[in-house]
């Protein structure tokens, strides 16, 4: 039975983390904000479509 040949390394795939600065807080709270106005639109508007369909029912 023969040995199996070592395989090369794989390459690096990762990299250090970033250092958190201001304009990176500042991008991820605009995101956030944006994010969750999202969610709430979308909330409100299947609770608006709900009412829609009940008055016309």
């Amino acid at each position: 039975m023969a040995e199996r040949l070592s395989e090369p390394a794989p390459p690096r795939t990762t990299y250090p983390p970033v250092e958190p600065t201001g304009e990176i807080g500042r991008k991820n709270i605009v995101l956030a904000t944006a994010l969750f106005a999202l969610a709430l639109l979308i909330a409100a508007g299947a609770v608006v479509i709900s009412l829609i369909y009940l008055h016309y029912d």
